[in-house]
């Protein structure tokens, strides 16, 4: 047999291109479309032979023509070009071909199919026909995820629900929802998605109420909300009352202050309607909250104490720093003993710490609202007379935060009247704590009351009550894009000469551009090239809110941009911290993209890296993030010591030694910091607030920017961007608590109340225990120092000693001194709590492994916990 000849040239078949002879022009691109990818350089030279071919009408093998040719310029990094040839191959480009250049062309038409369908473009059919060929092969071969991917991409919703109906469609809908619409970057498709989400789900004879009522909360549509509640309660089963109940705790998660107030409005009369109404307005789920923090309080009080007496109270910044810590570590348990017990420390706060300390109480009673006013009364001003203006000013801020987000008409009328009541040199500050109070209680509502009532106080172009007023109106009117009040405050902006008023303006927008994506572009555009650094703040702000938690590129690349290209460092600093609200969906890859930025020249680069990784990260014990921190809490700049301290707090809440060994270490350098004589104010701040955010809420809450099924938790992302303006004003820092989020299981029956019962959890307990207690250092009583012995006395002895041995009688060796163990019986061992739960458990039937253990009703379940239940 003849040995087969290797081809070491294509000048040969190129040269058959010239043939006048039909048969050998196809017999030469036959052969050419073997070799491309070896000799493409080479017949890239005779690439307009090849298109003169395909062009050629005559030529009956105008399809490899322009298969041979797009292949040449997929070489050649020409894409437009070899997609424009590939269509020209009709069929002969094989849509299953697995190889690089059929897989980058078909990724190149569906990039072009998606941009000329956001562009209302014209589409070439030949495009068209090869993504259709392409969603044909997906609906073969069953792969539903990848044509609802492509499908929403290129808003084709008829594939869509094609989709959806074909495969497993319950689990198609909750992955559309879950995974899918939040990543959609117009607000309209969003719209779309979700009324055909409606639509397929109401589809079933027995629809996912609770997947349906979601949606309708999303098109803002809370007359359909109530009627499907009043359905499911007019049913009179108990499955479908249950399914009611959860509708409306969900709701009360996840929807606006404004639209659960409408559903409320729209509901109809009757026993169960009226608790499905307490629901909406927060009244159960705050006082099963309260219950549970309140029950499982484990504050260590010998840190909070021993901080408390290493600072100097004197100083303004080391009374905050005590302040701060006490309302973390005791946010929501409503236990103000620490206030109680040190009066002589409350009693040094003066002016803004007087403020911050009394607004700690509604960190430490949130959510307490049937006795808020009563709580805060002693500190209240009376018959609208104030004696006190900073002490008042805080309780006026306090009960805001303790009717965060389920404001009544009492409290907000209340809050709104201390605006237009008090007059004179101290009203600024009373304003101020109103102002911060009603955005507070006032978050999302949308009110255009409350609204018009911040406006007149922000335009007395007071500096002090002004900025509060800014961020009360992005609180109040937060993602809802509100034309009339956006323009207002930006011309505003440009107006006045006051920087804490245009700072303020800055995140009051973001706020109100929360979650509104492309939308909010157009006003980015307009400032981000302003050259006042406060508007290009308001910039990245916008950006941040607009695309939180969607992990969007076009964002990312923007503050990536003015982190390292910015003269302000103000706003390179807001501009690193924004990719950790961007990516908080996608933490792992956070710690990648901020590596360098935290190594920067720049201290605030460096500190606004630490904050991303701390927001991303939070409460995931992530050691990447870790591993970039640690070396940072040594670094020469005391504020990005202190920014490292607050992020490594965040990522390691909740954690203890045995899941994660670094927190002892981290736990044991913040009191180092804090016990240092002469160390910087603010790198000790840090320190202190850090242990409060470790401890939060008596041990038993996390950082939760994202809500149980994974929607995003607007009050804590905004809780979040005002708690790092903590730069610029301290109390701000007590919005942190709006973002703490209980880790509690919490089960409950038809009358509302939570019934005793065990769920399993097959996991050690160790790993899921509250860390140690620090034990107090106990003062040692004064050791007597041995008496020098002089050599020759101590060699005197030694021989004495030598002689006196050699006269005793040799005895019996003497008892061990170790006394006796006690007879023990073979069904005796001592046990643990967790023992304990088991040997109750077995008692009941119920058989329990070694590394198993029983947990109760209102108890702490953390989050990595739950995949053992």
């Amino acid at each position: 047999m003849a040995a087969q000849v290797e081809l070491n040239s294509a000048t040969g078949l190129i040269s058959l291109l010239d043939e006048s002879e039909r048969e050998l022009q196809f017999y030469g691109l036959s052969q050419l479309n073997a070799v491309t990818d070896r000799f493409w350089a080479e017949i890239s030279d005779a690439i307009s032979r090849i298109e003169i071919l395909y062009e050629d009408e005559s030529f009956a093998h105008r399809q490899l023509a322009a298969l041979v040719a797009s292949k040449i310029y997929f070489h050649l990094g020409e894409f437009d070009d070899a997609l424009s040839f590939a269509l020209g191959a009709g069929e002969l480009f094989d849509l299953t071909d697995t190889s690089s250049y059929v897989q980058t062309v078909i990724n190149h038409a569906i990039d072009t199919y998606i941009a000329r369908r956001a562009n209302e473009a014209d589409i070439d059919a030949r495009l068209e026909a090869v993504v259709e060929r392409m969603f044909e092969r997906c609906f073969e071969s069953q792969d539903y995820a990848q044509v609802i991917g492509i499908a929403i991409e290129t808003r084709r919703l008829d594939v869509l629900e094609r989709a959806l109906t074909s495969g497993d469609t319950r689990s198609l809908l909750a992955y559309v929802q879950h995974e899918c619409v939040d990543l959609i970057d117009r607000i309209s498709v969003q719209e779309q998605v979700q009324e055909l989400l409606f639509k397929v789900h109401m589809q079933f004879d027995a629809p996912d109420y609770e997947a349906v009522c979601l949606c309708l909360s999303k098109l803002n549509s809370p007359k359909k909300t109530a009627e499907i509640l009043d359905m499911l309660v007019k049913d009179q089963s108990e499955d479908k009352l249950l399914s009611a109940y959860q509708i409306a705790f969900d709701l009360d998660a996840n929807a606006t202050q404004e639209f659960t107030k409408a559903v409320v409005a729209e509901l109809g009369e009757s026993e169960d309607v009226d608790r499905i109404r307490s629901i909406l307005r927060g009244d159960e789920a705050l006082k099963l909250n309260l219950e549970f923090l309140f029950r499982n309080n484990k504050t260590d009080m010998n840190i909070l104490n021993r901080t408390c007496k290493l600072l100097d109270s004197r100083l303004s910044l080391a009374h905050n720093a005590t302040t701060f810590a006490n309302a973390f570590m005791h946010a929501g348990t409503t236990v103000d003993n620490f206030l109680r017990d040190n009066l002589e420390w409350l009693a040094r706060a003066s002016s803004w710490s007087k403020f911050s300390a009394t607004a700690a109480l509604g960190v430490i009673h949130h959510g307490q609202i049937k006795h808020g006013f009563s709580l805060l009364q002693p500190y209240l001003p009376e018959d609208k007379t104030s004696v006190s203006p900073f002490s008042e000013g805080g309780a006026f801020f306090a009960l805001g935060l303790i009717h965060a987000c389920h404001g009544s008409d009492k409290v907000v009328n209340y809050l709104q009247d201390a605006l237009i009541s008090y007059q004179g040199q101290n009203a600024e500050i009373l304003q101020h704590g109103a102002c911060l109070g009603l955005g507070a209680a006032g978050m999302g509502s949308g009110s255009d009351d409350i609204s018009n009532s911040l406006m007149n106080v922000l335009f007395t172009d007071s500096a002090v009550s002004g900025e509060a007023a800014a961020l009360g109106l992005g609180l109040v009117m937060m993602g809802s894009n509100h034309e009339s009040t956006l323009r207002g405050m930006l011309d505003y902006a440009k107006e006045t000469k006051h920087e804490k008023i245009i700072r303020a303006l800055s995140v009051g927008m973001g706020l109100i551009m929360f979650g509104r994506k492309q939308q909010a572009d157009t006003m980015i555009a307009s400032l981000i090239d302003e050259e006042d650094p406060l508007l290009r703040l308001g910039a990245v702000h916008i950006i941040t809110m607009a695309y939180c938690g969607t992990g969007d590129n076009g964002a990312i690349r923007k503050l990536l941009h003015l982190s390292v290209s910015d003269v302000k460092d103000d706003v390179r600093r807001a501009a690193v911290t924004g990719l950790g609200f961007i990516l908080l969906r996608s933490p792992e890859q956070v710690p990648r993209m901020v590596e360098l930025l935290s190594e920067s020249f720049n201290p605030h680069v460096r500190v606004g890296a630490a904050l991303a990784l701390g927001i991303a990260c939070a409460g995931t014990g992530s050691k990447a993030a870790i591993a970039i921190l640690e070396p940072m809490l040594k670094d020469s700049v005391d504020f990005v010591v202190e920014g490292a301290s607050i992020a490594l707090a965040f990522i390691l809440i909740q954690q203890n030694d045995t899941y994660e060994p670094k927190v002892a270490d981290v736990r044991k350098r913040f009191a180092e910091i804090i016990e240092t004589k002469h160390g910087e104010g603010v790198t000790k701040f840090g320190a202190a607030i850090s242990q409060g955010i470790i401890d939060a809420g008596g041990r038993n809450v996390t950082i939760g920017l994202t809500t149980n099924d994974g929607q995003l938790n607007a009050p804590a992302c905004a809780g979040m961007l005002l708690f790092t303006q903590f730069w610029y004003w301290f109390p701000l820092a007590h919005f942190l608590a709006l973002a703490f989020k209980p880790t509690a299981l919490i089960a409950i029956n038809k009358d509302l109340k939570a019934p005793n019962l065990e769920a399993i959890c097959a996991s050690r307990k160790a790993l899921y225990a509250y860390p140690p207690n620090v034990e107090q250092p106990v003062a040692q009583a004064p050791t007597k120092v041995a008496t020098a012995v002089l050599s020759t006395t101590a060699k005197a002895r030694r021989a004495g000693k030598k002689i006196a041995g050699a006269e005793e009688p040799t005895s019996k060796p003497e008892e061990s001194e170790e006394p006796a163990k006690e007879p023990t019986d073979d069904n005796s061992m001592d046990v643990d709590d967790a023992s304990a739960e088991a040997k109750g458990a077995q008692k009941k039937g119920r058989k329990l492994g070694a590394d198993t253990f029983m947990v109760g009703n209102i108890t702490r379940l953390l989050p990595f916990q739950e995949k053992s239940m």
